[in-house]
C-alpha cells in the first residue's frame, strides 16, 4: 500500500488523489499520515508542506458548514457569516489534504472538490466570481462503499483506490509491526 501510496505521490508534476477504502479501525487515517510524512521528508525542497486532516463526519449533519469547512466561506454567505473564512484547501495549499469519511460531503461539495482537482480551482462558499487556485495533493478516506455514495465524477478523479485490508485479514507480522 505504502509503495502504490508514494507511486502516487511521485508523479510526474503533481501527485494524483488517492482514496482509501475500508473498514473503521483498519488504519486509513494512519496510512494517509504515513503518506504524508513520506512525501513531505522526500519533497527536496526546504519550503514547508502542510499536511491537514479533517473528518468530514464532525460537519455530516450541516451539510453547508461542511462544505464552508472545507472550501471556505466568504463573508454574507448566510446569516452569521459575519467575516471571511479561510477554509482547508487554502491551509494546505503545496501541501496535503486528507478527508476522512469523505462519503459524508454532500453532492455540491464533491462537484466543488471533482473541480479543484481537475482545474486547480475552487470558490469559497457564497463567493461566485473570485476564483481561488490551490495546488493541493488530496487523499481521501471512506468506510463506505464509494460507488455507492461519491458521485461518479468525484470518483474518476481519484486515480489511486486503495482498499486497506482489516487486521484480521493480515498477516501476524504484519499485525505486530502495525
Amino acid at each position: 500500500l505504502i509503495e502504490t501510496g508514494m507511486a502516487a505521490f511521485l508523479y510526474p508534476v503533481w501527485p494524483l488523489p488517492i482514496l482509501l477504502t475500508g473498514e473503521t479501525g483498519t488504519g486509513k487515517t494512519y496510512l494517509a499520515e504515513k503518506l504524508s510524512n513520506i512525501a513531505i521528508e522526500n519533497s527536496g525542497d526546504s519550503k514547508d508542506r502542510p499536511f491537514i486532516a479533517f473528518n468530514c463526519a464532525d460537519y455530516a449533519q450541516n451539510p453547508e458548514l461542511l462544505v464552508g469547512q472545507i472550501f471556505g466561506i466568504k463573508e454574507g454567505a448566510f446569516t452569521g457569516a459575519t467575516e471571511d473564512k479561510i477554509g482547508l484547501i487554502e491551509q494546505a495549499d503545496g501541501g496535503i489534504l486528507f478527508l476522512d469519511e469523505i462519503h459524508r460531503l454532500p453532492p455540491s461539495g464533491q462537484e466543488m472538490l471533482f473541480y479543484l482537482i481537475d482545474k486547480g480551482v475552487y470558490h469559497r462558499l457564497g463567493e461566485a466570481t473570485q476564483e481561488r487556485h490551490a495546488d493541493i495533493a488530496l487523499i481521501g478516506a471512506t468506510t463506505e462503499d464509494s460507488e455507492t455514495y461519491l458521485l461518479s465524477t468525484l470518483m474518476r478523479r481519484f486515480s489511486v483506490k486503495l482498499d486497506v485490508p482489516p487486521l484480521r485479514e493480515r498477516t501476524a507480522e504484519e499485525r505486530k509491526a502495525l
